[in-house]
């Protein structure tokens, strides 16, 4: 009796510990959007530097060193100033489906509601090379008799080749340098012309056609160049002035989108 009341215990007490630890989870679930100085990943006694697109998981602890900005799969925004701590999971625009910032549109030089944006935030975050469709072409189209040996006859394929099938593409693939890319989030250079900003409380991040981003500093005169999206955080105030010299105030909260 003595014997099955010790065991009922240490199965309570596993079943305890088991309730109060969080799964550890592989699945990223955010992004590091853009970072004015560096954020820290914690690594066991150790603290290393996220790259600016890279992917984040929910157990991963970071530590901001300046102002930066974290886009979750969801579509929520979470900003970082210098101090704050945060795990990535824990974040309550973790749990949102949908954007948190009111979406904006500079259309002939005015700031206009907008409808919220579609975008497959997850994809930002992934760097693909992808195969060319001319290596994806076929050699020559099949006759009616090739079509049904290829598709309707035991190793048919392999019928109307050269030998046994291969895997990967039936054609060499040009080296990695040639491949088409496709684009995902990375520091950059926003280019030149364009309006021109000025924050003037806070910062803003800004975000180019090639997903170039960078954040804008108080009192520094920063030419937009290739600018299709502005993040003006709540609390945040930014003028934008074009070529003729006019002067618009955008305040935060903003996701403000040129195109």
């Amino acid at each position: 009796m003595a014997q099955r009341l010790v065991e009922c215990l240490l199965v309570a007490v596993a079943l305890g510990f088991a309730s109060g630890c969080k799964e550890r989870s592989d699945k990223p679930i955010a992004g590091l959007l853009a970072a004015g100085a560096p954020v820290m990943r914690t690594e066991g006694k150790e603290q290393r530097p996220v790259a600016v697109g890279a992917q984040l998981l929910a157990h991963e602890q970071l530590t901001a060193t300046g102002p930066a900005v974290l886009e979750y799969f969801g579509g929520g925004l979470r900003f970082l100033e210098e101090g704050d701590t945060l795990e990535v999971g824990d974040a309550d625009e973790a749990k949102l489906h949908g954007v948190n910032l009111p979406s904006r549109r500079w259309e002939e030089g005015e700031v206009q509601e907008a409808p919220p944006p579609l975008r497959i935030v997850a994809a930002r975050y992934t760097q693909v090379q992808v195969t060319p469709a001319s290596a994806q072409a076929q050699q020559g189209t099949y006759s009616n008799a090739e079509y049904l040996v290829a598709f309707f006859t035991p190793n048919g394929i392999q019928k109307l080749g050269s030998g046994s099938a291969q895997e990967g593409p039936r054609q060499p693939l040009p080296p990695p340098p040639l491949r088409p890319k496709v684009p995902f989030i990375h520091a950059g250079e926003l280019g030149e012309g364009g309006l021109v900003a000025t924050v003037e409380d806070g910062f803003v991040v800004a975000e180019t056609d090639d997903l170039a981003t960078a954040v804008l500093l108080e009192d520094r005169e920063v030419p937009l160049g290739r600018t299709v999206r502005l993040l003006v955080p709540d609390g945040a105030e930014v003028v934008l002035r074009s070529v003729t010299g006019r002067e618009i105030e955008v305040e935060g909260p903003a996701d403000l989108s040129f195109r």
